[in-house]
C-alpha cells in the first residue's frame, strides 16, 4: 500500500477538532478539491437514473450536482479558507495531496469510501 493513504487518513482524523464548531472541515474542503465529492454524486444521480427512470439521463439534476454549492462538502467561500485552515492543515493537505504522484484517482476515491464506511461502522 502507498505510504501517502496514511497522509489522507490522518487527514481525515483532524476533522474531529473541527465538528461541531464550523460548518465545514478541510477534509471537506480536500473531498470537494480533488473532484470526490461531485464524482459520488454522479455516481448516486446515474444509480438513481437507472432504478427510478429506466436509465433516462435528468440534465438539470447532474447540472446541479456539478455546480451547486449545495452538494459539495465545503460550505465556505474558497476565500474563507482560513477560518480553517492553519499551517498545520495546510501541510496535511499538501501531503494528502502527494498520493496523486503515483496513484490513480478512481483509486485514491475507493480508499476514501472504505474510510469514510468504517468511520461509519465504528460509530
Amino acid at each position: 500500500m502507498n505510504k501517502n493513504y496514511k497522509h489522507i487518513e490522518d487527514f481525515y482524523k483532524m476533522d474531529s477538532d473541527f465538528k461541531g464548531h464550523f460548518k465545514s472541515t478541510p477534509f471537506d474542503f480536500y473531498l470537494d478539491f480533488i473532484g470526490y465529492t461531485t464524482d459520488r454524486n454522479l455516481k448516486e444521480q446515474e444509480k438513481w437514473e437507472k432504478e427510478k427512470i429506466g436509465g433516462a439521463r435528468n440534465y438539470s439534476d447532474r447540472y446541479k450536482i456539478r455546480n451547486s454549492i449545495t452538494t459539495h462538502k465545503w460550505k465556505f467561500k474558497v476565500f474563507e479558507a482560513d477560518q480553517v485552515f492553519g499551517h498545520r492543515e495546510r501541510v496535511a493537505f499538501g501531503l494528502a495531496l502527494m498520493i496523486f504522484e503515483d496513484v490513480g484517482y478512481e483509486d485514491v476515491y475507493k480508499f476514501i469510501d472504505n474510510l469514510l464506511t468504517s468511520e461509519v461502522l465504528r460509530k
